[in-house]
């Protein structure tokens, strides 16, 4: 029988080690071990026995015999049941009982019970013989899985989880939920962390410690993603699979992100309320075919026509990030629909700039790809005809009359380096030529995180929407640094040939590719059956 593996995660307090064991079990498939669960279900064992933290604390001695005795019958493991963790107590599905103080209380007094704790450790062996794990604690490299293939140390500075701590409090509070005020001190929960670390570090039984054959991991600066990618790495390694490096910059960007919260803001307001009208993006929201029809299905249309905007005389009218021209946003502001704008901030700047320079006298370039939707909506706000340049062919043979005032502007997706050689053609030519770099820090940073992963990779992937014009530049960029680089739309079309000589897998998305997405195709690649 194939063996088991296991990958063991252990820390101190406030490092992330139950997230992102979580995230780490869910791209593989393995079951993770909530191991604070399992001792909550001991607890719950206890209390049915009859036995109180009250009486623990009355008398230590005579409670430590009893429950050291009681454990021994007590069955408790954890599976998956419909995509759901589910802690068993001698067969039944204790979930729902778990989480009250009263079982709180009696775990932190059950737990200190050196029987209790070798019982527990025993089980969790049996579940890491039974399935392949992921299991976070203080001692589970050390102690409960010594023979882990894979031993991961998680830390991060006491700041930084105290900077966590103090944010989860905060967004408690805000939630309506009751936080004391010592709970919203920063030098208190740093003080506190401190004196934690030290407790765990320095206890009597199965100190915190980090195996001699454990990797360290500083979260300190790194995102969930980053640590995850880390330990999944790990994993590769030990079953001579490629590693795998996602983009840091992959998948939507806020202006997209922006306009698609918007969306499903107004689909869940309108569920809520059935005069609230028809809602329609004016063009798809973005260009991912997934998403589009996801909002399909939420009762969002999409209109592409001036008589459609006329048609409409209430619910809602979403203009989406790409902007429109000017002449359908005073449309759209003017119809009797509520009109919601998500034109990203970059391109309203564009559209500010080609109309203050073309009421100067300026003619407007703008550099960018023929019929796009941004492109389209850009020329719409200028005050003189603008031309549209995408091609080397095309900026040589711009004529003009010498010394005409010029304005150009860019696509906010496109090509960089593209564009450079194409405001290096215009500047040879006698115009008076005002430059304006418009495309926006986030394309140009994803485009040089995808060149610099597409140089490294044996195998690039690049997902997102076929008619998404910056997952396009994205494919382009990649196809010049690595041969196998594939474009995909969802991990359906994913379709690897492993020779065995590959060391790493780059992947990346373009700014309409929702996480998910990214997460399946993720998951995807690291499988084992290619």
């Amino acid at each position: 029988m194939e063996e088991k593996f296991s990958i063991a995660i252990d820390g101190p307090a406030g490092a992330g080690k139950s997230t992102i064991a979580k995230k780490v079990a869910r791209t593989l498939e393995f079951v993770y071990v909530d191991t604070g669960a399992m001792y909550r279900a001991m607890a719950l064992y206890m209390l049915r026995q009859g036995y109180t933290a009250a009486e623990a604390r009355r008398d230590p001695q005579a409670y430590e015999a009893k429950a050291s005795a009681a454990c021994q019958d007590a069955k408790i493991s954890i599976e998956y049941r419909d995509g759901e963790q589910v802690v068993l107590l001698n067969g039944e599905n204790v979930n729902s009982l778990i989480r009250t103080e009263e079982v709180s209380e009696m775990a932190s007094v059950t737990s200190a019970i050196p029987a209790v704790r070798t019982k527990l450790v025993e089980l969790q062996q049996e579940l890491a013989m039974a399935q392949d794990v992921v299991m976070d604690g203080r001692d589970i490299g050390t102690v409960v899985l010594p023979k882990a293939q894979v031993k991961v140390y998680l830390t991060a500075s006491v700041e930084v989880r105290a900077k966590r701590r103090y944010i989860e409090n905060v967004q408690k509070q805000k939630a309506g939920k009751d936080v004391p005020a010592a709970d919203l001190d920063p030098d208190k929960i740093s003080r506190e962390i401190a004196d934690r670390d030290y407790r765990d570090m320095h206890r009597e039984i199965s100190p915190l410690k980090q195996a001699e054959d454990a990797a360290l991991v500083d979260s300190s600066d790194m995102t969930i993603d980053e640590v995850a990618e880390t330990i999944l790495n790990l994993y590769a390694s030990k079953k001579g699979r490629p590693q795998v490096i996602t983009a840091k910059t992959a998948g939507f960007c806020f202006g997209v992100q922006k306009a698609v919260d918007a969306v499903y803001g107004e689909a869940l307001r309108a569920a809520r309320d059935s005069s609230a009208g028809p809602i329609n993006t004016f063009g798809p929201i973005i260009h991912n075919e997934e998403v589009v029809r996801d909002l399909q299905d939420k009762g969002v249309g999409v209109i592409e026509t001036e008589e459609e905007i006329d048609a409409q005389q209430g619910g809602t009218i979403v203009i989406r990030s790409h902007g429109v021209p000017k002449r359908l946003y005073d449309k759209i502001s003017g119809s009797g629909a509520k009109c919601v704008d998500t034109t990203c901030t970059f391109v309203k700047r564009i559209h500010e700039i080609v109309q203050k320079e073309s009421l100067a006298g300026k003619k407007i370039i703008i550099i960018g790809n023929h019929g796009h939707a941004e492109v389209e909506g850009t020329k719409g706000w200028s005050l003189t005809p603008a031309a549209v340049i995408e091609t080397a062919e095309e900026a040589r043979s711009l004529s003009l009359d010498p010394g005409t005032p010029v304005c150009v502007v860019a696509q906010t997706t496109f090509n960089g380096e593209k564009f450079e050689e194409l405001v290096a053609i215009l500047q040879k030519k006698s115009y008076n030529v005002s430059m304006n770099n418009t495309i926006c820090n986030a394309t140009r940073e994803r485009q040089s995180e995808a060149r610099e992963i597409a140089r490294r990779a044996d195998i690039m992937i690049v997902i997102g929407g076929k008619s998404s014009s910056n997952t396009a530049k994205l494919y382009e960029i990649c196809k010049k640094e690595c041969n196998r680089t594939c474009f995909i739309q969802t991990a359906a079309d994913l379709d690897l040939k492993l020779d065995g000589s590959e060391r790493l897998i780059g992947i990346t998305a373009g700014a309409s590719t929702p996480n998910k997405i990214i997460e399946e195709v993720q998951k995807d690649v690291r499988r084992t059956d290619f």
